[in-house]
This record gives C-alpha cells, sequence and structure tokens, in this order.
C-alpha cells in the first residue's frame, strides 16, 4: 500500500516552513546590516589613517574641501584656468586609488550614479567620486570660503593646533548631503540652514542623480548626517574611527566644547563665536526624528 502525505499534513508542513522563515528573513536582514555597518566602519578608519599620511606629507597642514576655488571678486568656476579638486580627490591616493574604500555600503546614495564630480580643470568637472562623506567645517571648511561665504572662519584650520580636544573632535562624518562639508548643526532645526522644509527634508542635502530631471532626498524625518539605528560612523581627527550618536555630539551640558570644535566658527544667527547657549539652543530647536 502506497503511503502518501494528506492535504493537511501538507498544509502544516508548509505552514512551518512559513513560520521558520517569518523568523529567519529579519535575522539574515540583520545580520547584512551588521555586516555593512562592520565595512562603514573599517572604511571610515581608512581615510582616517588616509587624512593622517596626508597631514605627514604636507607639514601637518588639514586636507581643505577645495584646492583651487575661484578668486575673489569674480568667484566664478568658469574662470578657473587651473586644476581644481576636492578633499576626495586629494585623499584619494592615500586611499589605493579605491572607490570602495570612500564609499559606504549602508548609505543609500554611494550608487554611481550619484556620484559628484572630483577634479577637474578650466572650470570643467572631470573625474567623479562617492559623495557619502562629508568633512566638518569647523576643521576642513573651504580652501577660499571667503569667496562663497564673506567669512573667513569658513575656511577651517591650518592645523589641528587650535582643537582642544583632538580625539574628541569630528573630522569627517558620513553624508547624505550634496555638499562636501558640513557644518556642526545641520542635524537639528537650528539657524536658516537647518531648519526644516516640506517633509523635514532641507533640499539642500537631496542628490540628484546623473541624468535625473528631480533629486532624490533622505526619507521623512531623516537629516544630511547619515546615522544606522541612530549611530554615525565618525572619522575623529586623531585618526580613529568611532560610531556615535550624532545628538550627544552637541555636548550641550559642557560649557567649554563639542566634537565638533563648533567653538571656532561663527554663529551665522549671532555673529559671534558659538557658545554652550548656542549648541543649547540648537538642540532645543529639535533633532530629525532619526537622531533623537
Amino acid at each position: 500500500m502506497r503511503k502518501a502525505f494528506t492535504l493537511i499534513e501538507l498544509l502544516v508542513v508548509i505552514a512551518i516552513i512559513a513560520i521558520l522563515a517569518a523568523i529567519l528573513f529579519p535575522v539574515f536582514a540583520q545580520a547584512k546590516l551588521a555586516a555593512k555597518k562592520t565595512v562603514a566602519l573599517s572604511n571610515a578608519k581608512q581615510i582616517s589613517l588616509a587624512s593622517q599620511m596626508y597631514m605627514n606629507d604636507n607639514d601637518d597642514n588639514v586636507v581643505k574641501s577645495y584646492f583651487g576655488f575661484p578668486a575673489e571678486p569674480s568667484c566664478d568656476w568658469g574662470s578657473i584656468s587651473g586644476e581644481f579638486y576636492n578633499w576626495r580627490w586629494a585623499l584619494n591616493p592615500y586611499l589605493a586609488k579605491s572607490n570602495g574604500i570612500i564609499s559606504d555600503p549602508t548609505n543609500t546614495f554611494q550608487e554611481k550614479t550619484y556620484w559628484t564630480f572630483a577634479d577637474g580643470g578650466g572650470g570643467v568637472p572631470n573625474s567623479t567620486l562617492p559623495s557619502v562623506w562629508a568633512v566638518n567645517t569647523s576643521i576642513v571648511g573651504f580652501a577660499d570660503g571667503a569667496c562663497a561665504f564673506g567669512n573667513d572662519d569658513k575656511n577651517g584650520q591650518s592645523n589641528l593646533s587650535a582643537v582642544q580636544d583632538v580625539a574628541g573632535t569630528i573630522l569627517i562624518t558620513p553624508s547624505r548631503a550634496q555638499w562636501n562639508d558640513m557644518p556642526w548643526d545641520w542635524g537639528t532645526f537650528y539657524g536658516a540652514l537647518g531648519g526644516p522644509t516640506a517633509g523635514n527634508q532641507y533640499n539642500g542635502w537631496c542628490m540628484t542623480a546623473n541624468g535625473a530631471s528631480s533629486a532624490t532626498c533622505p526619507a521623512a524625518g531623516n537629516g544630511p548626517i547619515h546615522a544606522v539605528g541612530k549611530q554615525v560612523a565618525f572619522v575623529w581627527a586623531d585618526g580613529h574611527a568611532k560610531s556615535k550618536a550624532y545628538n550627544a555630539t552637541l555636548r550641550t551640558q559642557d560649557p567649554t566644547g563639542d566634537d565638533w570644535a563648533s567653538y571656532l566658527t561663527t554663529n551665522d544667527l549671532t555673529g559671534q563665536k558659538t557658545t554652550q547657549a548656542d549648541r543649547q539652543a540648537a538642540a532645543a530647536s529639535g533633532f530629525f526624528t532619526e537622531y533623537k
């Protein structure tokens, strides 16, 4: 006599398989995300080492956001006759020119279609690189920032001598912005640039894919600083990489400084050097949802 599964037995087996899949698939997804976070932090470490090697080779000078920035008073990109490039291009030789190292597998904007120009000649963009990292404006800034902002301290620092706590100061942050640099308060609703627009998104950090007619923005409630599970894989000025919650980096209870060395820059709202009260006001204005 031949034996076979009954319909009830078959349905039970299918139900068990479905239950196991429902249990295991989220576990697999979490394991995959954990692996990507490990790669992102490893890449952050490689970038930190590259910045240290750059400084060693350049008389301890900190890398700049741009080199060959257009000169005042015209500030005209089309007037550039020589080569211009940004910090990613400057550090790329120290990263074995590996686009994979300067990328971030947890960031949706890492796809090549979102890469932005890194160097060019005569005002014409040439090569592109992943733009999922941004430098801390307080430390790096523009090479000729007065041309863009009329504010000399937007040029950042020549070296790290003015930084009170090098090991506790952010040099580079994971980013979802089109900009090469990022100020200390962009994770809050503080100030003209930090305020939310439609869906808590500021159009300055939306990314337009190559050939696209409209920009892609972070999900509603997300800001320009790329966080995964509320943790950000920061590169620190002394050369180490460590994840930390953005809302903790403002150190609102510290009267002297924060993780961004914001005290080195002028607050655009007050016209004075950034203070503890400014950091407290930024925190009180509200964080993007993912940073809370």
